[in-house]
């Protein structure tokens, strides 16, 4: 029998945060729900800790994702049906966390990232120029939004193509809950959305998943209208977290996609929202 075993590097989260994360995927299992959950150990436990150079780094066991990354295998009937399982995970979600009020430091804490990103950019006039208004100002922009009708509740913060794996008899299996955390429902939907683009797939996917998406829990009018705020958000909140990776895991990281792409992108968005002068 195959699983996967993850060790988490240190970050700046404190280390048992994935208990978060690994506690959400019992509940999800505990209902049904196709989703890689911790496999417990003996004691009942669902990850462990042991030291390393920079410090102690969290260790968990997970069932085993069968079939392909959804990436390798596209299909716009099973988008579909990612979307629906997407937004069953988003209800399930609501249940779990039972009622307490919904903290604001995970939508903006991409804030904590901004200096490593621009020490990152630091050979680029126009990031280091932009960068700072931008974080600024998609704060407020952000914050404004939980006065409006958009929903927040636990998501998982980096679903895409690759975040989801399917069997040839088109069963599915969501991954990688690694940054699951309290943020906008929509916020959630609009990052799978920007990976189909990213990844170069047809639109079609992306609204495929939407769309079935919407036949579980339909959109608020106020969701729709800040959709390119979203992607917006997605994008900056990328950079400027692998920027801080790059600490890690070398700078390599942000060359997957040229930094004169992701810098194209966040602007054509930011100004027409007025974010960007």
């Amino acid at each position: 029998r195959r699983y996967a075993l993850r060790v988490w590097r240190k970050t700046w989260r404190p280390v048992d945060v994935v208990a978060d994360e690994l506690d959400f995927l019992a509940f999800l299992r505990q209902r049904g729900f196709p989703a890689s959950a911790g496999v417990a150990a003996r004691d009942g436990s669902l990850y462990f800790k042991l030291e390393s150079p920079e410090g102690p780094r969290a260790v968990a066991l997970y069932d085993w994702a069968p079939g392909k990354k959804f990436g390798d295998c596209l299909s716009v009937p099973i988008a579909e049906k990612i979307g629906a399982a997407f937004a069953k995970m988003h209800l399930l979600g609501i249940e779990w966390h039972a009622g307490r009020p919904y903290s604001n430091e995970q939508i903006i804490e991409f804030k904590v990232n901004v200096p490593a990103l621009l020490e990152f950019c630091y050979d680029r006039p126009d990031d280091l120029r932009d960068y700072p208004v931008l974080a600024e100002r998609l704060e407020h922009a952000l914050l404004r939004l939980r006065h409006a009708d958009v929903p927040v509740g636990i998501c998982h913060r980096d679903f895409h193509p690759s975040n989801v794996h399917v069997t040839e008899n088109g069963e599915i299996m969501l991954l990688d809950f690694d940054g699951t955390g309290v943020d906008f429902l929509m916020q959630d939907v609009q990052n799978y959305v920007w990976g189909n683009l990213f990844y170069g797939f047809d639109s079609a996917y992306g609204e495929a998943f939407e769309r079935g998406y919407a036949g579980v829990r339909p959109y608020t009018e106020d969701e729709i209208r800040n959709k390119e705020l979203f992607l917006l958000a997605k994008t900056f909140r990328l950079v400027a977290g692998m920027a801080h990776s790059s600490a890690s895991v070398g700078r390599g990281t942000l060359r997957f996609r040229s930094m004169d792409w992701l810098g194209h992108y966040v602007r054509e968005r930011a100004r027409p929202l007025g974010l960007l002068p």
